[in-house]
């Protein structure tokens, strides 16, 4: 049986919400959740993460079956991050008030005992285990790079002025390049789903507490409410999926 809660807030300092999400449990072994965190300005940005998550949720409701083969679920993923990277994109070139939008994206499906994830951008998903919070995705920043070749510390990304810089999103250009991965989808191992407005918010070592507290009210609220609580300063989503 899985279970999905997911939230998604406007936050302290922003007028407009760009972020979107979706999710739905289509079987008691079957699931998927799309999240998506605009960027471009106050309309473009909304127009894109909307443009995008009701792209993807319509192809996902009419594509998933159960016990897909792994082949046939990640071309249906990867066609339908394809498919809502044109949405945008078109959309973009077609009105000059939207040029330049585009949208973070996070992807995932849960299959029986895998789950199957598709991302672009710095949305994350963390899996938690053993009251820890582990980081499934690798975000794709200008700062990751630098962690990555060595140039700068995990300390010294927190602050680092280019930490918001993104290297990968849906809708910027005329292609995507979406990292596709499979994880295990463990019983009793909650799958966190979130947008930089809430991991900017709140520290790592809180999120086990919350989730925990998020499955026991049956709402992502508690999330949301701490990333308020640490200073709202952008749009808040999450989601949490379960398999019990």
């Amino acid at each position: 049986m899985i279970t999905v809660y997911g939230a998604t807030d406007t936050g302290l300092a922003r007028k407009i919400n760009q972020d979107r999400f979706c999710c739905e449990v289509l079987s008691d072994s079957l699931a998927y959740a799309v999240l998506c965190d605009g960027m471009g300005g106050p309309a473009g940005g909304h127009v894109a993460s909307q443009t995008a998550a009701d792209f993807v949720k319509d192809m996902l409701e009419r594509d998933l079956k159960p016990d897909m083969p792994e082949q046939s679920l990640r071309a249906v993923m990867l066609s339908a991050a394809a498919g809502a990277n044109a949405m945008v994109y078109d959309a973009a070139k077609k009105d000059p008030e939207l040029a330049g939008m585009g949208t973070t994206m996070i992807l995932a499906v849960f299959s029986g005992e895998h789950i199957f994830a598709a991302h672009a951008g710095d949305s994350r998903i963390y899996r938690i285990e053993d009251g820890k919070a582990v980081r499934l995705t690798k975000d794709h920043t200008v700062v990751q790079m630098l962690l990555d070749i060595g140039e700068i510390t995990e300390e010294e990304a927190k602050d680092h002025p280019k930490r918001h810089f993104i290297t990968r999103a849906v809708g910027v250009g005329p292609a995507v390049d979406a990292d596709f991965s499979e994880y295990p989808f463990l019983p009793g191992a909650p799958i966190l789903i979130c947008s930089d407005g809430l991991y900017n918010y709140v520290e790592e070592d809180t999120l086990p507490g919350l989730v925990a507290r998020a499955l026991g009210e049956k709402s992502a609220a508690p999330l949301i409410d701490l990333a308020n609580e640490g200073g709202g300063g952008d749009n808040i989503t999450a989601v949490i999926v379960l398999r019990e």
